[in-house]
C-alpha cells in the first residue's frame, strides 16, 4: 500500500515512463536541486518546506529545463515549453526559483485586492498550467503535523480547494494512468495519456 507521503516511488515510475516512452518530455526534467537551491527555498518562503516536497525536488528540480524567463518589470516571467507540460492538466511541475517567483506574486495578488484569504503564506505552488491560472499547491498550514500535507487546486478567479489527501497521491494516479495507457481517474482530470514527437500529451 502506497504510504501518503511516498513520492520517490511513483516518482521514478514517471520518470522511468517518460524516458522510455516520451524522449522529449523527459529531457524537460532538470538535474536534482541542490543544497543551496533547497536554502535559498527556504529562505525566501520564510520557513521550512516539508520533507515530502524537498524528496521530489532532489529527485528532479522541476520539468522547466527547457523553459525561458522573460523580464518583466519588478520580475521575471516564466514562459514554459511545451515539452515541460507534463501532467495531465497540462501542468509544469515548478523548480525552486519557479516556486518562488509563483509564491511571492500571488501573495502581491492578495495584498492588491486586500483578500488575504485568496492565497496564504503557507501555500507552496508545486504545479502550474502555461497561463498560471491553474495548479496545485501544497497546504502546509494545517494544524496537524504529523499528518500528509493535504494538496490544493488554485484557480486565478477562484478560491482554492481540497484536491488529493497528499502530494504521493497525486503522483501514483499518475505514474498508473501513464504506465496504464487507460482513462485516469478524478486526480489526472480524466484524462489518458498518448506520445506525440516524444511529447506526453493527456486527453
Amino acid at each position: 500500500m502506497l504510504h501518503p507521503d511516498d513520492v520517490t516511488s511513483p516518482w521514478i515510475r514517471i520518470r522511468r515512463w517518460l524516458q522510455s516512452n516520451a524522449a522529449a518530455s523527459a529531457q524537460a526534467l532538470n538535474p536534482p536541486a541542490t543544497d543551496t537551491d533547497i536554502q535559498h527555498l527556504n529562505d525566501s518562503l520564510g520557513f521550512r518546506i516539508p520533507q515530502v516536497l524537498e524528496t521530489w525536488l532532489r529527485l528532479n528540480n522541476g520539468s522547466s529545463a527547457k523553459d525561458s524567463r522573460i523580464p518583466i518589470p519588478g520580475e521575471f516571467q516564466l514562459v514554459p515549453h511545451l515539452d515541460s507540460k507534463i501532467f495531465p492538466g497540462g501542468e509544469v511541475f515548478l523548480d525552486c526559483q519557479s516556486i518562488i517567483d509563483r509564491h511571492q506574486q500571488f501573495l502581491r495578488i492578495a495584498d492588491g485586492i486586500e483578500d488575504d484569504d485568496w492565497w496564504k503564506p503557507s501555500w507552496i505552488p508545486v504545479l502550474a498550467e502555461t497561463d498560471a491560472h491553474y495548479g496545485l499547491l501544497l497546504d502546509v498550514g494545517h494544524a496537524d503535523e504529523s499528518a500528509p500535507v493535504p494538496v490544493l487546486a488554485y484557480r486565478e478567479t477562484d478560491y482554492a480547494t481540497h484536491y488529493a489527501s497528499s502530494l504521493g497521491h497525486v503522483l501514483n494516479a499518475v505514474a498508473n494512468a501513464l504506465e496504464d495507457r487507460r482513462e485516469g481517474g478524478v486526480l489526472t482530470h480524466g484524462r489518458h495519456a498518448s506520445v506525440k514527437d516524444g511529447q506526453v500529451i493527456w486527453d
